[in-house]
């Protein structure tokens, strides 16, 4: 009997299909075939930047996002803040990215960001 599941890697539904290869042991195989696929962007969408001591859109709300990922490329800490409001070093909801770390976000919502001094490049993918 057939049933659809999703795939826990890449969101894609699956149907899978049971069949008695031999009635007379048991042996059972199992197809996979690709139900529907998840809504995606067509490719990366580069959001790299230069974040200042003022937070600012990183990448505006997407409904389309499956994912964003940030690096500070820069010499100086930056805040993020994945929740659709504004970014503050230190405050709870912003996470501070230092010099050299990456950040992978899954949201649909506004993400902003702020450097704690300077100007402080980074580099964002959305895809």
């Amino acid at each position: 009997m057939p049933y659809a599941t999703k795939d826990p890697w890449n969101g894609v539904a699956v149907e899978t299909v049971t069949t008695d290869s031999n009635p007379g042991n048991g042996a059972q195989a199992k197809a996979l075939y690709v139900v529907s696929q998840a809504a995606s962007l067509n490719q990366a969408t580069d959001r790299s930047g230069t974040a200042s001591t003022t937070s600012a859109t990183l990448a505006a709300a997407n409904t389309a996002r499956r994912g964003l990922e940030i690096q500070n490329v820069g010499a100086n800490n930056i805040g993020v803040n994945e929740f659709g409001a504004a970014a503050v070093i230190g405050a709870a909801g912003t996470y501070t990215l230092l010099p050299g770390a990456t950040m992978r976000v899954k949201t649909t919502r506004l993400i902003t960001a702020i450097a704690a001094t300077g100007a402080t490049p980074y580099t964002a993918t959305e895809y």
